[in-house]
């Protein structure tokens, strides 16, 4: 769990960022399965740290979020497009859970119809998240995806002229990757994958660099990285072919996570791909008199949304 202090417009954080492992089990699958243990975690960062009574934004756990594009008459006005999605899941939009909680990203008029795309995750979780949250006496006032907060943080680092290429966000976590293409600042792609790579074989040792020491098989944790760089490939030809009937291709991938060692991925994707490609890195805070870890760049996406947190 990562947290950190920000005006909501700058790339800094205002206090030393937060950190503290979640014990095994108390999460699964982006489910909380332990209230206890998750509310017990959060009510401890909130009294040492004095957060009592701030606003905050959280991510939808990736596991549980999707996207979609769906195809709705074009006179539903603009303002009405939510209402009409609610009245047709179900009927003839169809998600993958009960009850889910969706918001409207992005829409665009085509020649007959227009073209929604949304993001939908089980209402059930939110509302479980938000309601420890709350309990905890922070107040919840919005939830993100991470793969825009991501975006978010990376489009602050752009010049005029790159916003015009198409970007590949490759984030590889200690235990899945998740995996973004935007173009003009919008996202077309999305799919996140976990890795067979158990949390219990990471440890945190918050004195040395990397942050995160693996106990496993490194052969083993190699080849879950190779498979990932090589289902890049398969990706981008699908986003080539089938999304864009070859009008139009990745230009410049963009590597982040709390993985260790990206620069070593770094170099595997160089070899493996003749496109530019990015370590998205934090940028030194003068404030902490240090560099930022790489780990606690989505966080800062995250709070860009705006706000104090």
């Amino acid at each position: 769990m990562r947290v950190v202090i920000n005006n909501g417009v700058e790339l800094s954080v205002t206090e030393e960022p937060i950190e503290e492992v979640l014990p095994e089990g108390v999460v699964k699958n982006g489910k909380i399965i332990d209230e206890a243990a998750f509310l017990g975690m959060v009510e401890e960062i909130v009294r040492v740290h004095g957060l009592k009574g701030m606003n905050m934004r959280f991510y939808v756990p990736n596991a549980l979020i999707i996207k979609l594009d769906v195809d709705i008459p074009n006179d539903v006005i603009n303002e009405e497009v939510k209402q009409y999605i609610t009245m047709e899941i179900g009927h003839t939009i169809h998600l993958p859970f009960k009850n889910p909680h969706f918001d409207v990203y992005h829409i665009q008029d085509m020649e007959e119809t227009k073209k929604v795309t949304l993001f939908a995750a089980p209402e059930e979780e939110i509302m479980q998240y938000t309601e420890l949250f709350f309990e905890a006496k922070l107040k919840p006032i919005a939830v993100d995806v991470q793969a825009l907060g991501c975006y978010r943080y990376f489009y602050n680092q752009l010049t005029a002229q790159d916003r015009e290429k198409v970007f590949l966000l490759f984030e590889i976590n200690l235990t899945s990757v998740n995996i973004s293409i935007f173009h003009q600042h919008y996202i077309e792609f999305l799919r996140y994958q976990p890795l067979n790579v158990a949390m219990k074989d990471w440890e945190l040792d918050r004195l040395q660099h990397p942050r995160w020491i693996y106990h496993g098989d490194e052969t083993y944790l190699e080849g879950e990285i190779n498979d990932q760089i090589n289902e890049l490939d398969r990706i981008m030809n699908f986003y080539q072919f089938s999304l864009h009937q070859g009008m139009q291709t990745v230009t410049d991938i963009v590597l982040l996570g709390d993985m260790p060692n990206l620069s070593t991925i770094h170099r595997a994707l160089e070899g493996r791909f003749s496109l530019p490609i990015h370590v998205l890195a934090p940028s030194q805070d003068e404030s902490l008199d240090e560099t930022l870890s790489t780990d606690f760049i989505p966080a800062i996406g995250l709070a860009l949304k705006g706000g104090n947190k």
